[in-house]
């Protein structure tokens, strides 16, 4: 069969994808179908065309699969911030699953991995305590998919009242020019059960307000107890403050002068200004963890962190994602001296494809003791 842009394909979607698309196959081809869902049986128009796969949109839904429904808001399919509105939560909650094991195993050459634990998000929608939004030419909302367009938004499905309230801010007062700003429900101090968390105006915070006490009792329940702890890309100090309660000494580090200085305010941690490619592959070996915790961006952590974190005397690490595909490199990077432990699911970001996975590593020597 010869394929061309603009053709036309009848598919079945099989499954969705890391990045949200559901996945068909057509003669040999993989298929990528952004807002379809699994089960349904669409004719899809061919936009690009690699030797190996394509990309196609829907251009006729013959027949809807199980898990579709329709979009809670007005603005899906042209807004670019949420990629799932048209899946049920059931369904996201099964992908994002899907799509963790299948990095783990697939990317890492994990096998016999833990079952995967979720921590469902308690609001599906009206969950996010910040956003960027973008402005122009009277437009104010979100990037239109694939595109720089500003879609207009006067309401946001998955804002949280706060928030959606600084958006009305926003639109009452409109900015001039173009540009983005970040919008937020929050204080500059957050309220959390134990403490208190100063981020100033710009320190960074995961979005998921109804899910903070769940994210901290999750990820501090896997680092355990002990004597001396490494966070690296520590942030304002999310974790760290409750850290220092479990460890008699804790060693956080932070690239970020800003946010080194707040996290100095939230925590006893002997905090180091530095950023983590930087002081892991001198330093780290020196400190002896028993564990080191890390929750670096998306882009994951350099070859000498991951190499510096292989070859330390750390017990356990844990290692907080939101990118199962660079994890799994990363875990590649770390050797084999560790073996997976505990997986831990957030449903971080319903509505979209993003996901947080915590894994819990024991060093393979001491778990062979027990």
């Amino acid at each position: 069969m010869t394929l061309e842009v603009g053709a036309e394909l009848e598919l079945v979607i099989e499954r969705l994808a890391a990045g949200g698309d559901g996945v068909a196959h057509s003669d040999g081809l993989t298929v990528f179908v952004p807002r379809s869902a699994p089960g349904d049986r669409v004719r899809a128009r061919v936009t690009r065309l690699m030797l190996r796969f394509a990309r196609a949109e829907i251009a006729l839904l013959l027949e809807p699969g199980p898990a579709r429904r329709e979009p809670p808001c007005p603005y899906y399919g042209r807004c670019g911030g949420c990629s799932w509105l048209h899946l049920d939560e059931a369904e996201q909650l099964r992908a994002r699953v899907s799509i963790a094991r299948d990095a783990l195993e697939r990317l890492a050459g994990r096998t016999n991995l833990p079952e995967i634990e979720v921590v469902a998000s308690p609001r599906a929608l009206g969950y996010r305590a910040r956003a960027r939004i973008a402005y122009a030419k009277g437009r104010i909302g979100f990037r239109a998919r694939g595109s720089h367009e500003i879609v207009d938004v006067e309401r946001c499905a998955v804002l949280d009242p706060e928030t959606e309230r600084a958006l009305e801010r926003l639109r009452a007062n409109r900015p001039r020019g173009a540009g983005e700003v970040e919008i937020r429900g929050v204080d500059p101090t957050l309220e959390l059960e134990g403490g208190r968390l100063e981020l100033g105006t710009q320190g960074f915070f995961q979005a998921n307000r109804s899910l903070w006490e769940r994210w901290l009792e999750s990820v501090l329940g896997i680092c355990g107890r002990g004597e001396r702890a490494v966070e690296l890309y520590c942030g304002a100090g999310f974790y760290t403050a409750r850290l220092t309660r479990q460890f008699a000494r804790v060693v956080a580090l932070e690239g970020s002068a800003d946010a080194a200085r707040l996290a100095r305010r939230n925590s006893s941690a002997e905090i180091v200004a530095e950023a983590a490619e930087d002081w892991a592959p001198s330093h780290l070996a020196d400190e002896k963890p028993e564990l080191v915790l890390l929750n670096p961006p998306r882009s994951g952590v350099r070859p000498a962190v991951a190499e510096a974190i292989g070859s330390s005397a750390a017990q356990r690490v844990v290692y907080v994602s939101c990118d199962p595909s660079t994890l799994a490199r990363d875990l590649v990077r770390m050797g084999d001296a560790f073996r997976i432990a505990r997986l831990v699911l957030l449903d971080a970001l319903p509505q979209t494809h993003h996901v947080e996975l915590v894994v819990g590593l024991e060093r393979i020597d001491i778990a062979l003791r027990r």
